[in-house]
């Protein structure tokens, strides 16, 4: 079964992610970018779903570090973010994430976004 590592400060995103993925994915979960580099190091997923805005490294630095790490750097990733979405669409788009979805998030685009991205890199 693929991987989804799911990053979030959001305790409730979180949740409804991993129960919108369970069926067809593992998810393994992270609160900021230092666990879930520091979860990287044992784990390594088939797809990261990264928050924009996180406490201390942000989404955008935590992805800009994932590209300098030759192991991590072929992970794709989804941005997922509530921050104006025009603006951070075309940053995340810039930095060469795997996809963008605006919170609050529709579980269906959510499902499809991710089918595409995992099937994209098999």
């Amino acid at each position: 079964m693929k991987k989804v590592l799911i990053v979030d400060d959001d305790p409730m995103v979180r949740q409804l992610t991993r129960m919108a993925l369970a069926e067809q994915y593992t998810c393994v979960e992270a609160a900021d970018a230092e666990s879930a580099y520091n979860l990287l190091e044992h784990e390594h997923p088939d797809l990261i779903v990264l928050d924009w805005v996180l406490p201390g490294l942000s989404g955008p630095n935590f992805f800009k570090r994932l590209q300098r790490d030759r192991d991590l750097a072929t992970i794709p990733v989804i941005i997922v973010s509530a921050r104006g979405e025009e603006q951070v669409k075309k940053t995340a788009a810039e930095l060469g994430v795997a996809g963008y979805l605006p919170k609050p998030f529709n579980v269906k685009a959510l499902r499809e976004l991710v089918a595409q991205t995992v099937q994209k890199e098999t």
